[in-house]
């Protein structure tokens, strides 16, 4: 079935619908969460059928069809709800769900065609979920037919439904005319005017808390956020060129360098959206895996007011969810077996999110059985990934479940399994500039902790020079900086380099060598080694001279460049030049293999 659009020639009120729309579909799927756990709450009823009612118009007014027409009937179901002729039972609850998927994805189509994308595979025959409604209604008509309670518009249906006033003051404040009725309930000390205040604002906002807000357009964000890069570019060549001259202009070009710092940051934040929204669908997610493996699981959210970019927001949701289905389909134990063991036996999944040095830290934590080392190698050897007793840490360990078609499953469901797909989440993570990394005790649990910058435009970056070239190592990859002993430095096997710090052997990189770039510096003691760290490795980069660090206006190299090993990106320096961006991964892969 497809929706035809009667106002199609004015996109911006469709996509005024389809921003609107999706945030009462966000909500809704919260409703009927809680409205599960407490089934005779009318008001959880009420806070459903409010949008619901208000997408109904929306597509009405808009020639959407198929959504008015669910929409509708979904209404009608709720209506009886509230009226107390449905009871909330699990299958009225499965066809709440049932109809909100239906509006997701009829609103998707909605959306296809404002993108104007092909929507010939996206067809959706809801007929089942009407013939749902249509069986659940007939019930209510064997139980009763009391007149439909509308919810209340006047303030003053409004304040007796609160218990502000009783309904004979209200009859008798109405009996006089030509004032406002909240003046008169003041006036003959009925009601107070927070009282009155607080009944206008439900009556303006259903209830909803009002925010000062006006919606922009991402395109237009993404163009200021590009011209303020810009503008911290031209800052740094003017910093770099005025550098040598007197105090009184240095005292000024501080002060410029700080209104340029504090707009970029205000500016930046523009791109900022709590992790709220992507953390409250996960609960639908641990809801519905749960009950289809048989298992009763509860998922606990801590920092989900934690802000991260919106371009970043947008391509990590897809990673928690397979983190999150892994954790309960193979990290939670069925009911019995955490009986057994001495465990409650509804199992939790923690999502948390909290900042750390300058990043956002992202935990999904289970109580569940944990990873079994011994399955892992055993698994990883039978796969020829690893050699047999070769000596690992628990990280490296943990670390080959990322690698493609790795799985300790004894029995692949087709939901997830621990470790189907893990590379796929990996890479997506990284693509992102962030890491990934795990932690379990078996028998107690799995941590698995995502670390991802605020921010996808800029890096905090240490600048390093190799002959007459710049390079920009991303801070988060640097754990020190160190000079050696010449005793420090040993060969494997006249192949590969070694630098003893403090007792661990790490392998070291020529940059030169890597790039061919005349060095001023060849011998490692005489210059600086960078001890860098990737995906739980560690090495040493030889570099002449560390610059300094510096904030980064990341730029694309374009497609032509886009596969070069050891390079993520670039950026234009203080002095006009552009320095490439080191990717660490990339050069221990491309040096040390």
């Amino acid at each position: 079935m497809e929706d035809s659009f009667s106002l199609m020639d004015d996109i911006e009120i469709v996509k005024e619908f389809l921003v609107e729309s999706g945030d009462h579909l966000d909500d809704v799927e919260q409703k009927i969460l809680q409205l599960e756990q407490a089934p005779g709450d009318v008001d959880i009823i009420n806070g459903i059928f409010r949008p619901v009612h208000s997408m109904k118009g929306s597509a009405g007014f808009l020639g959407l069809t198929d959504l008015g027409k669910v929409s509708h009937e979904l209404e009608t179901l709720l209506d009886e709800a509230r009226n107390t002729r449905i009871a909330i039972t699990p299958s009225i609850i499965e066809i709440l769900y049932d109809g909100l998927d239906v509006l997701k994805h009829l609103r998707g189509i909605v959306e296809k065609r404002t993108d104007n994308k092909d929507i010939s595979a996206d067809t959706i025959d809801y007929q089942p979920l009407l013939s749902k409604i249509t069986e659940a209604l007939k019930q209510s008509q064997k139980t009763g037919t009391a007149e439909p309670q509308a919810l209340p518009h006047h303030i003053g249906e409004i304040l007796v439904a609160d218990g502000d006033i009783s309904s004979e003051q209200l009859e008798i404040a109405l009996e006089e005319q030509g004032r406002r009725l909240g003046e008169i309930l003041v006036d003959k000390g009925m009601a107070t005017t927070e009282k009155i205040e607080k009944a206008l604002k439900v009556q303006s906002s259903s209830g909803k808390k009002t925010s000062e807000t006006v919606k922009v357009d991402t395109q237009k964000i993404d163009n200021l956020v590009n011209l303020v890069g810009e503008l911290v570019i031209a800052n740094a060549l003017i910093s770099e060129s005025l550098g040598t001259i007197g105090d009184g202009t240095n005292k000024n070009l501080s002060h410029h360098n700080k209104i340029v710092k504090d707009i970029q940051d205000q500016v930046m934040s523009m791109r900022m959206v709590p992790l709220k929204a992507t953390f409250q669908k996960m609960n639908r997610l641990v809801r519905d895996v749960s009950v289809k493996v048989n298992k009763k699981v509860k998922l606990e959210i801590a920092g989900e007011e934690t802000e991260l970019d919106k371009s970043v927001i947008e391509e990590i949701g897809d990673p928690l969810v397979h983190l999150i289905r892994n954790s309960v389909d193979h990290g939670i134990e069925l009911p019995e077996e955490r009986t057994v063991k001495g465990k409650p036996a509804e199992g939790t999944v923690y999502l948390r999110a909290f900042h750390r040095g300058g990043n956002i830290i992202i935990e999904i934590e289970d109580d569940g059985k944990g990873l079994s080392k011994d399955k892992i190698l055993e698994k990883a050897v039978s796969k020829g990934l690893v050699e047999e007793n070769v000596s690992l840490t628990d990280q490296q360990v943990y670390n080959l479940i990322f690698s493609p078609g790795f799985s300790t499953a004894e029995k692949v469901t087709d939901i997830s399994g621990r470790g189907v797909g893990m590379d796929v989440v990996k890479k997506n993570i990284e693509r992102l500039r962030g890491k990934v990394e795990i932690s379990s005790v078996e028998g107690k649990g799995t941590k698995i902790s995502v670390k991802l910058p605020l921010t996808m435009a800029i890096i905090d970056g240490m600048i390093v020079e190799v002959g007459g070239e710049k390079y920009i190592v991303p801070m988060l990859s640097i754990e020190e900086s160190v000079r050696p002993k010449k005793e420090d430095l040993s060969t494997v096997q006249q192949k590969g380099e070694l630098i003893n710090v403090r007792g661990n052997f790490l392998p070291m990189v020529r940059l030169h060598q890597l790039y061919n770039i005349k060095p001023r510096k060849t011998d490692p003691w005489e210059a600086l080694i960078l001890i860098v760290e990737s995906e739980g490795q560690r090495c040493g980069i030889l570099v002449d001279d560390l610059i300094g660090q510096q904030q980064i206006v990341i730029k694309s190299l374009g497609e032509h460049f886009r596969n070069v090993k050891g390079v993520s990106g670039s950026a234009i320096l203080g002095n006009g030049h552009v320095g490439l961006i080191l990717d660490v991964g990339g050069i221990m892969n491309s040096a040390l293999n």
